[in-house]
């Protein structure tokens, strides 16, 4: 189970107030998920357990990120950039140093240190603020299209949540579930900010 500060009504009646925005800036949300999959990939090259379920992470976001330009096109919307609401930037302010290993430690691997676990926990976090956010928009829109594609994806978000949990365990060797509920804690707090604008994880 992942914590969260469940997503305002006044978050999701804005949201659905300016579909384009949200469904651009929600095929950014899918572009980025793969690329953080891939670097992860380019990073912990010797982390056996992350690297096929990160390349099968990727390619599922490129395909929903495919899925989701296609949703605009059939809606005669144009995919552009977008300014940075900067959700995973402030989460990741919340990251603690790379560890430096212990004199006689034997083998460190890459991906060991306090620093990979709470990258793995800011992940599964963004996943499940997702998966939280399309449960939201799915219940809430009278648009079909709009309901079927978010109900569609719910599974996947999930899935993938649970996968960076479980490398962030991975990672620490032990329990992380204090760890995963401090960061839970900032995360509601850069979801809360004043002033966001309309974006898959801004606003609260």
């Amino acid at each position: 189970m992942i914590p969260l500060t469940p997503s305002s009504p006044a978050w999701v009646a804005a949201a659905l107030a300016d579909l384009p925005t949200l469904l651009v800036d929600h095929a950014h949300c899918e572009r980025k998920a793969a690329q953080t999959a891939l670097r992860f990939m380019a990073q912990h090259s010797d982390w056996d357990a992350l690297i096929m379920p990160l390349s099968r992470l990727a390619r599922e976001e490129l395909v929903h990120f495919e899925r989701v330009l296609r949703e605009l096109e059939h809606r005669g919307l144009p995919f552009r950039a977008l300014p940075a609401a900067n959700y995973a930037a402030g989460l990741m302010t919340a990251l603690r140093p790379a560890s430096t290993p212990r004199v006689g430690a034997g083998v460190v691997r890459s991906w060991q240190g306090e620093r990979t676990v709470d990258e793995m926990l800011v992940c599964a976090l963004i996943e499940a603020r997702s998966h939280e956010r399309f449960v939201r928009l799915a219940q809430a829109t009278s648009d079909l299209r709009l309901r079927d594609l978010y109900q569609d994806l719910l599974a996947a978000e999930e899935r993938h949540g649970s996968l960076y949990l479980e490398l962030a365990e991975q990672a620490a060797g032990s329990d992380v579930s204090a760890r995963l509920g401090e960061l839970a804690a900032h995360e509601a707090q850069v979801l809360a900010r004043p002033g966001q604008p309309v974006r898959m994880h801004a606003g609260g």
